[in-house]
C-alpha cells in the first residue's frame, strides 16, 4: 500500500507517483499495475474538507496549506483518465452508534460534534449537503457509476467495513491511499 502523506500531496498525479524516485524522494518500491492497483480515498466528506465542516477549526489550516482538496480531486481525475479503479471508504455514524457502551477519546469527540452523522442507515433524508455528504466537487467522480463506495467504517482501519472484500473481489492487491485522515481511516 502506498500512503501519500500530507508532505507528498503536491505529487498526486499517477505520472508523478510513478516517478517519485526521479523526484529525489525515496522509492516506495510499488509498481502500479493496471488491474491490480486501485486508488482508495477515505472520508472525502464535507466534515473534513469543507470550511463548513465540523472539524474545519482543527484540520482547516492543514487542508488549505497542503492543497488537500485539490490534490484529492487531481487523484480522482487521474485515476479516471488512466483506467485505475477508484474506491471510496466513507465514515458514517448513525443514531445507534451514539449508544456505544465505550468509546475512545476521538470517537467520543466525533460523536459529540456530530461528525459524519446520518439520520438513518437506509435513508438519505437530510444527507445532501450535510457533513457526511461528499464534497461537491468530487460528486462527478464518486457518482459516475464506476466508483466503488464501500460500507462505512466506524473506527480505524478496514476491519469495520467491507473494503478488503471489495478490493479482493476486484483482484486488487495494491492501493494508492489518499484522504485527509487516510493514515487512520481506510
Amino acid at each position: 500500500m502506498l500512503l501519500l502523506s500530507k508532505s507528498l500531496t503536491a505529487v498526486l498525479t499517477l505520472t508523478s507517483i510513478i516517478s517519485i524516485a526521479n523526484a529525489g524522494l525515496p522509492d516506495p518500491g510499488m509498481e502500479i499495475v493496471k488491474g491490480r492497483t486501485a486508488i482508495l480515498v477515505t472520508d472525502p466528506q464535507n466534515d473534513f474538507l469543507s470550511p463548513d465542516g465540523v472539524t474545519w477549526g482543527v484540520v482547516g489550516k492543514s487542508v488549505t496549506e497542503n492543497n488537500t482538496v485539490e490534490n484529492i480531486e487531481a487523484l480522482f481525475k487521474s485515476g479516471k483518465e488512466n483506467g485505475i479503479p477508484v474506491f471510496v471508504s466513507p465514515h458514517y455514524y448513525y443514531p445507534h452508534d451514539h449508544g456505544w457502551k465505550f468509546e475512545g477519546a476521538l470517537e467520543k469527540l466525533m460523536h459529540n460534534i456530530g461528525m459524519f452523522d446520518r439520520k438513518d442507515a437506509l435513508s438519505v433524508e437530510g444527507f445532501e449537503g450535510s457533513g457526511a455528504d461528499w464534497l461537491a466537487q468530487y460528486l462527478p467522480y464518486i457518482q459516475d457509476g464506476k466508483t466503488v463506495v464501500t460500507s462505512p467504517h466506524k473506527v480505524y482501519g478496514p476491519e469495520t467495513n467491507d473494503l478488503v472484500l471489495q478490493l479482493r473481489k476486484q483482484g486488487i492487491d495494491k492501493v494508492i491511499l489518499a484522504g485527509m485522515s487516510a493514515n487512520l481511516c481506510a
